[in-house]
């Protein structure tokens, strides 16, 4: 089908909401409405119409993206995509993507990001999975984790506090992680810090665990606590949102107390970074059990200005050739050149080392991925020797994290 696609106006927000809810199987709430646009204002939505009838939605958050080495890079993060059930298999997704992708293109954003419902859907837009995470689960009746530093205290702090420390914190310290996305201070009010009872799935509001170093405020965690007793004895469970820590120290001192709250011996985080050194520390290491599946994925629409705002751990030069089906513009042959850890990227002719799809430039990105495992899986095709140079060159020692859903 032909669907019309174009921001939503004003008088279509309860209709564009209500679209939305029923595509995740909710209902919505009224008050969802400003909170909701506080982060996506009119200008950032696109809705499908079949007739006056919205059949798809789709929206776009205004990121910066930390990226390797450091830097901060517009992302258009995607969201909120829907079709409704009546209008599947019609080309309403790819109407909706082909405009939201055409829209970053035209503001200069050289990045497009998202979390996938379902991982077949987004490759055929160029969307690579970028980084990966870990879902930890921990016994610690069973496993003794470490003790802090002793120049390392935490403390308890309600909603009112945390609000006015975290955010800083945040901020202070998402540089330092390739993966990790800006968030504003609307963001921060009515995502981080908002906590209805429907979104808790029977457990505690969040609570909010500050760690000082030397008295000085320098990582938090933020969890939930849910009730649970097994035949008279205790069996809660920690349910960990985020921990963020500029260092080792920091993270010890913040898992030593969540690992050791009385009546709540299960500690369970579903978005650890991948080198979450828990497994290594604790006294028994096959008690934790750790789950691993894909996170964000990310969509390159510019490539030499997404691969130039990026460094690298090592020097070289490599040609490769982009093939991308459904945004030719990203499609050629490029040249990569590093020094000293900086690059310049440019489009060349003549033949290139290597071939990869867009989709797989994505996911090599933020240096999680390994260009021989894809080569091995016949997503990249190349010598050896392109390949390993590659390799060394896109890969990071600090593997990517992406602590925001959304």
């Amino acid at each position: 089908m032909n669907a019309t696609v174009r921001p939503i106006v004003e008088a279509e927000t309860a209709a564009f909401l209500a679209a939305i809810a029923r595509g995740f199987g909710g209902d919505g709430t009224p008050e969802d409405h400003d909170r909701f646009y506080a982060n996506l204002p009119l200008d950032r939505t696109l809705g499908a119409f079949d007739g006056d009838q919205i059949v798809g939605t789709c929206g776009e958050f205004d990121f910066d993206l930390t990226v390797p080495g450091g830097a901060s890079v517009p992302m258009a993060g995607t969201t909120i995509v829907t079709v409704r059930p009546t209008h599947r298999r019609r080309g309403v997704l790819t109407q909706m993507m082909r405009a939201h992708l055409d829209t970053a293109r035209r503001r200069g954003d050289p990045l497009a990001g998202l979390w996938a419902s379902e991982t077949a859907i987004y490759g055929r837009f160029g969307f690579g999975a970028a980084t990966d995470r870990y879902e930890i689960d921990i016994d610690t009746r069973l496993a003794d984790l470490p003790e802090p530093p002793v120049n390392v205290t935490v403390s308890l702090v309600e909603g009112e506090v945390a609000s006015g420390v975290i955010p800083e914190l945040y901020e202070g310290i998402r540089l330092g992680r390739a993966g990790m996305l800006s968030r504003s201070e609307t963001w921060w009010e009515h995502r981080r810090f908002y906590d209805p009872e429907r979104y808790r799935d029977g457990a505690s509001g969040r609570r909010y665990a500050i760690a000082f170093r030397d008295g000085v405020p320098a990582g938090y965690a933020m969890f939930r606590q849910k009730e649970k007793w097994e035949s008279a004895v205790p069996d809660g469970t920690i349910r960990i949102i985020e921990v963020i820590a500029p260092d080792e120290g920091v993270r010890r001192a913040l898992w030593h107390l969540l690992g050791n709250i009385d009546l709540f011996p299960n500690v369970n985080w579903w978005n650890a970074p991948i080198d979450e050194p828990v497994a290594w520390e604790a006294s028994n290491r096959r008690i934790v059990k750790r789950t691993i599946a894909d996170a964000m994925w990310v969509r390159i629409l510019d490539v030499p200005a997404a691969l130039d705002a990026r460094r690298y751990d090592s020097d070289g030069r490599v040609t490769f050739a982009v093939t991308d089906a459904f945004c030719p513009w990203a499609e050629g042959t490029y040249e990569l050149n590093v020094a000293d850890g900086e690059a310049s990227c440019r489009e060349v002719d003549g033949d290139p080392e290597f071939r990869l799809d867009a989709a797989e430039l994505g996911a090599l990105y933020l240096g999680g991925r390994s260009v021989a495992e894809l080569a091995r899986a016949e997503l990249v095709d190349g010598p050896r020797d392109a390949l390993v140079r590659a390799d060394r060159m896109f890969r990071t020692v600090v593997p990517p994290w992406c602590p925001e859903v959304f």
